[in-house]
């Protein structure tokens, strides 16, 4: 069940960001809320759960915007796995966690797509890039990771992993 409620979450997002998001849009730049929802799966839940999380909203993301393939799922991927490498060394209550972490995410990933722009040829300017789009971004997403984590927290003894894990047979 747990799975299928992040599952939920997840797609959630997806469509969020794929249809609501333009609508949502403050001086031309939307949204993330599939890299929000990565961030807060990392804090959460772990490096595990972070980094399938965001390969798959990557991944969905990629496949309806024009461009290559791949420069999504690297940057929610990463994303997600080094948030979630934080999961076990921060207080999840922490009033703090959530705005720093997206802020940090959205920049993190943002960073990773304009290198994946760079790598492939495509002219970037950097510090127009980081002008223009990026802080902005960073900031519209740190207030929606506010958000967004407040709300699956308040879920997250139900959506915990077991912490006993599998059950083992054990031989006398």
């Amino acid at each position: 069940m747990r799975y299928w409620t992040l599952s939920g979450i997840l797609l959630l997002a997806f469509l969020l960001q794929s249809v609501v998001s333009s609508y949502l849009a403050i001086g031309g730049i939307t949204p993330d809320f599939l890299l929000v929802v990565v961030v807060t799966y990392g804090l959460l839940f772990g490096w595990e759960v972070g980094l399938v999380g965001g390969v798959i909203g990557g991944l969905l993301i990629d496949l309806i915007t024009p461009g290559f393939i791949g420069r999504h799922v690297l940057s929610y991927g990463v994303v997600g796995l080094v948030s979630g490498m934080m999961e076990g060394r921060v207080f999840k209550d922490n009033l703090l966690l959530a705005p720093v972490g997206g802020l940090v995410g959205s920049v993190a990933s943002q960073m990773i797509i304009v290198f994946c722009f760079w790598l492939y040829g495509r002219e970037v300017d950097p510090i127009g890039s980081l002008r223009q789009t990026l802080l902005p971004a960073a900031l519209y997403d740190m207030a929606l990771t506010i958000l967004v984590y407040n709300r699956i927290y308040k879920y997250y003894l139900y959506l915990k992993p077991d912490p006993r894990g599998t059950i083992v047979i054990r031989r006398h």
